[in-house]
């Protein structure tokens, strides 16, 4: 498992891509917007998110700054 904290400014976004690795998350601070597999899923703080391994997903964040736990499953080497 691979834990790390994420932070975007206002309209920040993430652009389309996937990973092997299983992602979930917690929202701490500000609002995202995930489209994930073409669903849109609005998170607000305080809230979760999952995303499947090999799924296609992006991200925008809201008029404020974010701040995330983001949770991978397995370790990805690349963080290391």
């Amino acid at each position: 498992m691979t834990i790390s904290l994420v932070e975007f400014e206002p309209h920040a976004t993430v652009e389309p891509h996937s990973h092997p690795h299983e992602q979930m998350g917690i929202l701490l601070t500000g609002n995202l917007t995930f489209v994930i597999a073409g669903e849109s899923h609005p998170v607000h703080a305080g809230g979760m998110w999952r995303i499947p391994g090999g799924v296609e997903h992006s991200a925008i964040a809201g008029s404020e700054a974010v701040q995330a736990i983001d949770i991978f499953h397995p370790v990805r080497a690349d963080y290391q």
